[in-house]
């Protein structure tokens, strides 16, 4: 559903005067436009609320990292984006909740504690069923992180190595895959890489666009990389969170995700957010970027379309 546009000109006569009676009339029509494009493109209400609080991670680099007083990338630059769409078009005031951990999200958009959630929050059929999702804005696979000079290259090597994941994400899921792996449970990202600068695991594993912003982030300090090519499970797809009972909003919602994926603003994002990622992988716009029939397929349903 596309909003309707609320611009317009006035078109002189052929013959080079102004009719009044037509000047009239379309001055009298354009009036009425105006109102309801006002009306509707600043109702003041959205998701049932005139203030919208958007939860966010703020410990991944390259998706959501808030560090010296200042918040970057991918997931970050999408919550500017969805932000000024949200106040300059919906009308609403729009916070952040910068302090969401993964097992939480689900919970907080129930409760109400957050009415959207930008997280890397990848959307599965077991989530669909008890919210919603606009998107995905962003589709990765998979992959590992290891120390610099790992003989970790393929999924042999994995056999009977330390890999930690945390809680609350579908990475652990995908390991099991790996019969001799040993899993490690960590609480979070950060916990993940401080054991893996430790010694105390082999790898950590979680979708690739979280480890290259890691990799890029402790470049020269640490010496981890992601190991290319070597990945594990079903594609990712981040989506937006979103309470259910909204299904207008959240329809509308989508419609703005498919003009800003399909724009340059999405481009441009995540070259900025993940350059480690964008010189590793030629093909990461066809990799990562989602088509619309994709985001069809998974906003605002219990379950995915077919």
């Amino acid at each position: 559903m596309k909003r309707i546009s609320c611009a317009w000109s006035a078109v002189p006569d052929r013959r080079g005067g102004r009719r009044r009676g037509v000047v009239a009339a379309v001055a009298a029509a354009l009036v009425l436009v105006a109102t309801a494009c006002s009306s509707r493109a600043h109702d003041g209400e959205f998701l049932g609320s005139r203030e919208i609080d958007v939860g966010t991670h703020k410990d991944l680099p390259g998706m959501a990292l808030f560090e010296n007083y200042t918040y970057s990338g991918f997931d970050n630059a999408l919550y500017l984006d969805m932000e000024k769409w949200l106040e300059d078009e919906e009308g609403v005031q729009v916070t952040r909740n910068a302090d969401v951990a993964s097992a939480a999200r689900i919970a907080k958009l129930q409760s109400g504690d957050a009415d959207l959630i930008v997280a890397s929050f990848s959307i599965t059929p077991d989530r669909m069923a008890e919210v919603d999702f606009v998107g995905p804005y962003l589709t990765t696979v998979q992959g590992f992180l290891v120390r610099a000079g790992s003989d970790i290259r393929r999924h042999a090597d994995l056999a009977g190595k330390r890999i930690c994941t945390w809680d609350g994400t579908t990475s652990r899921v995908a390991l099991g895959e790996l019969k001799e792996s040993v899993s490690v449970g960590g609480t979070d990202a950060e916990e993940c890489v401080q054991k893996l600068r430790q010694d105390l695991v082999d790898a950590v594993s979680t979708d690739q666009v979280l480890l290259y912003g890691f990799a890029q982030h402790t470049a020269g300090a640490d010496g981890l990389e992601v190991v290319p090519g070597l990945t594990v499970g079903a594609p990712q797809h981040y989506g937006i969170g979103v309470a259910k009972g909204h299904r207008e909003d959240c329809r509308r919602l989508a419609e703005w995700l498919k003009d800003y994926v399909g724009g340059r603003e999405w481009q441009g994002n995540f070259r900025e957010a993940l350059p480690l990622l964008v010189r590793e992988q030629p093909d990461w716009i066809s990799r990562h970027k989602p088509e619309d029939d994709l985001i069809d397929a998974h906003s605002c349903v219990d379950r995915p379309k077919t």
